[in-house]
């Protein structure tokens, strides 16, 4: 028979408020003294079962309400832990360091239960169902000091580091900063690592030009950048660091550790903290860009950006994004745009179109058009003054719930109102208080996405189409990210007809079905038929664009010229349609067509 099995069952409890004390020697010692007190007792300290709260506030009941020690209460009451157990604690403020009556109900919850307390600090047994008064006198005095001690020491800790937030501006908080600046011998100022700097510089400036952390940490490791770090080279997670740090705007967002032992936000963020390295507008931007590359997708853009309108073209049959595609292999292969459906065989019919030839297409023509109102319209400022005006008043609203919340809480400790009363209108405050940070959140995010990008000149925007002729250049995949940021910026729509108005097969198999034509021929009609459209070409290719200012444009482009545009129909915004003259240059003036 096992001699353990008459063994009361011990159980030992560990409690710290932070994880530093993991580093030192207090884990292992109280495990140690739970260890020996089983020992020279004739308990079975039960091992298997870990009853540990690392890193949990009990100042306010954390390890009560979500931690093990509720857990092991709830065990406790339902029977879960043999009645005639123990439990192991260095100290009585292990368990609490509540106000005195909810330390004394945690207390008495245990020993009511069946399950005796033993602080293993002097030894001492509070007997479950023994309680006696000298028992009760000396549990309220040690849990009323701990409450007192943890109270007076969150006040202090409190006040001097609002002490520490107020004085920010004479005197640094704190030694922690980003890596590319350093804390001057006085701590009055931080200042630039001038070399670290610049890196973070070139960051962001690559991230402003369209690149994602992944292809800004190989371009940084290409040209032998040295890290930050130890690490080896640079890594996209690193990067990303950088590019979401407000630091880099000058700001220091103080933290602190809830409950649970989590780094939070401890207040507003102090500004001009750190010397600035990039303006809002840009940081904003950048922001933005990334929020709409993780919920688009980026795609892989490899050494050159090969693809100008990732997210921007799709087909004109089924409405499915056009898909980057190489055609065979060099060197007589080439790479080309083709309907998504279509590469899967999913029924879309539409053909590749050459990938070189449609981006000359279009280029061309966005070359070509009066950009003036365009441009105006993709930089028109208008629904950000709207979004500003309504930041302006929500951030109003809050500072006035914060007043009324800071108002309240002063009432708690007068005579007048009921807690209950207090309570309920704390609870309405902080619901609003909420919803109103939730709606700047979401203001915000709309604001930074109206300035994705600076303005530009029609001139300015040629000038870098021009510049991608030289795809030798060693900056071309800046340049070529510029451009399609800029595109993304003014085209709304662009449906690719990679067929032009060539009969659809489907639509021909379709009514030759319906005359009752055999099985056999018809596939041998249709066969011929796309025979002759692919060798002859004689259906010209076209493309459908809406542009940022509404108008809409159906482009016609001759099938072995990629710069001559047979057609251009344009639809205004307010529907009127006209049409340049056939075999006419596209900045022909043109001509209203019925």
């Amino acid at each position: 028979m096992d001699s353990n099995a008459s063994k009361p069952s011990a159980y030992s409890y560990v409690r710290m408020s932070t994880d530093i004390q993991l580093k030192g020697d207090s884990l292992r010692r109280q495990e140690q003294a739970s260890k020996l007190y089983a020992e020279q007792n004739d308990l079975q300290l039960v091992e298997d079962f870990k009853l540990e709260d690392i890193g949990v506030s009990a100042f306010k009941g954390a390890n009560v309400v979500s931690g093990a020690l509720g857990k092991f209460l709830t065990l406790i009451k339902s029977g879960g832990v043999p009645k005639g157990s123990y439990l192991l604690v260095e100290s009585l403020d292990r368990i609490s360091r509540q106000q005195i009556m909810d330390s004394l109900t945690v207390f008495f919850d245990i020993i009511r239960n069946g399950v005796s307390v033993v602080t293993l600090a002097d030894s001492h047994v509070y007997r479950a169902g023994e309680a006696e008064i000298t028992d009760i006198l000396y549990s309220l005095i040690i849990l009323s000091r701990a409450y007192e001690e943890s109270a007076t020491k969150s006040l202090r800790v409190g006040e001097a580091w609002r002490n520490k937030r107020d004085n920010a501006s004479h005197k640094k908080l704190t030694k922690m900063a980003p890596a590319w600046v350093q804390l001057r011998e006085d701590r009055s100022t931080f200042d630039l690592i001038p070399e670290k700097a610049e890196i973070v510089r070139q960051i962001f400036q690559m991230a402003d030009a369209g690149h994602g952390s992944f292809a800004i940490a190989r371009r940084l490791n290409q040209t032998g950048v040295p890290t930050f770090t130890k690490s080896n080279g640079w890594h996209e997670s690193y990067v990303t660091k950088i590019l979401r740090s407000r630091a880099a705007l000058g700001e220091f967002q103080p933290h602190r550790y809830d409950d649970k032992g989590k780094r939070i936000p401890s207040g507003d963020p102090v500004a001009d903290y750190f010397p600035g390295l990039v303006d809002e507008d840009q940081f904003l931007r950048i922001q933005a860009s990334r929020r709409r590359r993780l919920v688009e997708g980026a795609g892989r853009k490899g050494p050159e950006y090969r693809n100008l309108f990732t997210k921007i073209a799709k087909c004109h049959y089924c409405g499915e994004p056009m898909r980057f595609v190489h055609k065979g292999r060099p060197p007589k292969g080439s790479q080309a745009l083709k309907c998504t459906n279509a590469v899967r065989n999913l029924g879309c019919e539409s053909t590749s179109w050459r990938y070189s030839d449609f981006e000359t297409s279009f280029l061309f023509f966005v070359k070509e058009i009066d950009l003036t109102a365009t441009l105006r319209a993709a930089t028109d400022n208008s629904e950000r003054q709207t979004i500003e005006q309504k930041i302006a008043a929500n951030e109003e609203k809050l500072h006035q719930l914060r007043d009324k919340q800071e108002a309240t809480f002063e009432l708690v400790s007068s005579p007048g109102p009921s807690a209950a009363f207090l309570k309920t209108k704390l609870d309405q405050i902080a619901d609003e208080i909420v919803g109103i940070e939730q709606q700047l959140v979401k203001l915000k995010n709309q604001l930074a996405d109206t300035q994705l990008l600076p303005s530009i000149s029609a001139f300015e925007l040629r000038s870098q189409i021009d510049s991608l002729q030289d795809m030798s250049a060693p900056d071309i995949f800046d340049r070529r990210a510029a451009v399609a940021n800029r595109l993304k910026s003014i085209v709304t729509s662009l449906r690719v007809a990679a067929n032009g108005s060539r009969p659809r097969l489907k639509t021909i198999a379709d009514a030759l079905g319906d005359q009752g034509i055999d099985e056999e021929y018809r596939e041998k009609l249709l066969a011929h038929i796309d025979h002759v459209n692919a060798v002859t070409q004689s259906y010209s290719r076209t493309f459908t664009v809406t542009l940022a200012d509404g108008v809409q444009r159906l482009v016609v482009v001759k099938g072995d010229d990629p710069t001559d545009f047979v057609s251009e129909v344009v639809i205004e915004a307010n529907g009127k349609t006209t049409g340049s003259i056939l075999g006419k240059p596209l900045g022909y003036p043109p001509v209203t067509t019925s």
